[in-house]
């Protein structure tokens, strides 16, 4: 019985000092309000701007960089939690406060031409907290605070007195934690905390101390001043411009990033062809040099182009390079965004006569084909108007012609012979699957195998019924303009 009495007080001793449940102790929102609140902040992810702990921050916060804003702030927040082990090592008293007694100098290297955005001091500590796991409350808050802020939340440091749970006293002491700013909202996270009541990093987070509104901050007495004099420090991370450089395959640039709105910036092009200059999303040349000085007020993204090449995502080392640029130099073709070709999307049926009309230079003129399913002032209207009235297409029994739906090798070619109304005698086809080609399309494939549209694929398949995509069709395309040049000649 004695040994029964003991157990039963040994396991109330424990369970009295382990931080199994602290009774709210922080008044933190619960996990799905506080996910529901992160995710509707529109992020604007804030570079430091030192180099070595930018490199240190992505390489902790990289593989969440995709995901919802809650799960990457959550991820910031147990990396301190679990990372940091609370020591007063880094500092010359053992004691709060004394966070002025910090006494590691790491060396970090501001990017040339940027300005700080957050103070150098909160940048040493939160780079030694991050590469040496050390620190004590306030270097828990800078690591995070710039965690958030890299992420894209404005984040602050703010220190004071906190009242500290029953289990640990119930005391009041010096104690440093941060401030997120949500939309004009002020949300408290104190992973220091948190560490505590997790038995130090070894258990399960309760979070408490994730998100706790302003209204629930009881344990927290601010040092008013003090904080808004370092919250001054620090630059909104809406206060900064992201300079975006997209650039043709012979072509690299150098010096994008985040710069505070109304910073000088300069980018370089590095080309290996003749450099065109540098473009807006609509073609306006900006800048014919290969560097390119502006102010950035607000975020922007730039064009760098080299010659004979107006996409970005069209390689040199590509198949089908030299027929995208040449059928967008003679205006057949448009990209799918600024300088985008989109290769391997599909092309739809408008899409396809679209880009035939547009070579065969329809004047609009045609009369209204009729189908159920064009639309009045579409972008393709007057290309499949066209198409009917020059016997390139008859759309559907149920008079539809179907617009958005893909189109086929197959059903693309045989449009393409029929424009074409040559009289040229088709050539037997070797295809290995030449039996899957339908009864309309025989013929027409069997003349564009003599014109020499049809190159097949390496296995000996010429695949009818597959869906053309953007970097066939036009290539397609171009080889007819490339044979219908040389008749005329």
């Amino acid at each position: 019985m004695k040994r029964i009495i003991a157990l039963i007080l040994l396991w109330a001793m424990l369970t009295a000092v382990l931080p199994v449940n602290v009774q709210a102790a922080g008044d933190a929102l619960p996990m799905q309000k506080a996910k529901k609140l992160l995710n509707s902040v529109e992020l604007c992810p804030q570079k430091t701007g030192y180099i070595e702990l930018d490199r240190a921050l992505e390489e902790v916060l990289g593989d969440n960089r995709d995901e919802d804003a809650f799960t990457q702030i959550k991820a910031a927040y147990d990396w301190t939690i679990h990372h940091i082990n609370f020591s007063w090592a880094p500092y010359s008293q053992d004691w709060a406060p004394a966070y002025d007694c910090f006494n590691v100098t790491h060396e970090l290297t501001l990017e040339e031409g940027r300005r700080e955005v957050i103070p150098w001091e909160v940048a040493n500590r939160a780079y030694h907290a991050l590469t040496r796991n050390e620190g004590v409350c306030y270097d828990y808050a800078a690591l995070f605070a710039v965690m958030a802020r890299y992420i894209g939340i404005d984040a602050y440091i703010h220190t004071g007195m906190f009242t500290f749970e029953a289990i640990y006293g119930g005391n009041v002491g010096h104690h440093g934690w941060v401030v997120l700013d949500i939309d004009g909202e002020y949300y408290i996270f104190d992973s220091q905390r948190d560490y505590r009541l997790s038995g130090n990093g070894t258990m399960a987070i309760p979070y408490e101390y994730f998100a706790i509104p302003m209204e629930d901050s009881w344990r927290y007495a601010q040092e008013t001043e003090l904080n808004a004099l370092r919250d001054a420090q620090f630059l909104s991370v809406k206060d900064l411009a992201n300079v975006m450089a997209v650039s043709s395959s012979s072509c690299e640039v150098e010096g994008e990033g985040l710069y505070p709105s109304g910073s000088e910036v300069t980018l370089e092009a590095i080309c290996d062809k003749p450099f065109l200059g540098w473009f807006d999303a609509d073609g306006v040349l900006l800048c014919a040099g290969e560097s390119y000085t502006f102010v950035a007020e607000t975020s922007v993204c730039v064009y760098a182009m080299c010659e004979g090449e107006y996409f970005r995502d069209v390689k040199a080392s590509d198949w089908y390079f030299d027929y995208a640029n040449e059928a967008l130099r003679k205006g057949i073709v448009s990209g799918v965004d600024a300088y985008q070709f989109a290769p391997q999307e599909p092309l739809t049926r408008a899409m396809a006569l679209t880009i035939l009309a547009r070579y065969a230079g329809d004047d609009s003129s045609a009369d209204d084909a009729g189908f159920l399913d064009v639309k009045h002032n579409s972008w393709y209207e007057s290309a499949v108007n066209w198409a009917v009235e020059n016997d390139v297409t008859k759309g559907y029994p149920d008079n539809t012609f179907r617009p958005d739906a893909h189109i086929s090798r197959e059903e693309f070619i045989t449009m393409l012979v029929r424009y074409a109304a040559s009289d040229v005698e088709g050539t037997k086809l070797m295809f290995t699957d030449k039996g899957l080609i339908s009864d309309y399309a025989r013929k027409p494939m069997q003349r564009a195998n003599t014109i020499g549209l049809l190159t097949g694929y390496d296995d000996g398949t010429i695949r009818p019924n597959n869906e053309l995509t953007r970097a066939e069709g036009v290539a397609i395309l171009m080889r007819l303009v490339e044979w219908l040049g040389e008749e005329e000649e």
